[in-house]
C-alpha cells in the first residue's frame, strides 16, 4: 500500500514556501512521503470544501483559529474518503487510514 501525506495551508498569505521549508527543518523527522503544500487561495477554498473541510456557520468558518486539525484521507481507487481528528491516538489514526485504503471494492462515483 502507498501512502502519501499532504498537508496543505488553509493559510497561503502566512504559510508560503519558505515558511513551509523553515517548518520542515524543525527536528529530526524523515519527511519522505510528506508534502506541505500551499498555493492560490481560492483553489484551497476549493479544495476544503470539497474535501468537507468546513464548518456550516460562516462565521466559525471565517475564524482560523476554529479550524481543528484533521486528517482527511482516502483511497482514490475505490473513492472511499473520511476524516478524523488529528489529535487521537496515532494507532487509531493508523487503523482509520487502513481500513479505507485497504478496502478492495471499488465504489461508484
Amino acid at each position: 500500500m502507498d501512502v502519501l501525506f499532504l498537508s496543505i495551508s488553509i493559510d497561503p498569505n502566512e504559510d508560503d514556501p519558505e515558511t513551509l521549508a523553515l517548518f520542515r527543518s524543525f527536528g529530526d523527522n524523515d519527511w519522505k512521503g510528506w508534502l506541505h503544500l500551499t498555493g492560490d487561495f481560492d483553489e484551497i477554498e476549493t479544495l476544503r470544501w470539497v474535501l468537507g473541510a468546513y464548518d456550516l456557520d460562516p462565521e466559525l468558518d471565517s475564524d482560523k483559529t476554529e479550524h481543528a486539525g484533521n486528517v482527511t484521507f482516502g483511497n482514490d481507487n475505490t473513492n472511499w474518503w473520511a476524516a478524523v481528528p488529528a489529535l487521537i491516538a496515532p494507532e487509531e489514526v493508523a487503523d482509520a487510514i487502513v481500513r479505507i485504503a485497504g478496502n478492495p471494492v471499488k465504489q461508484p462515483r
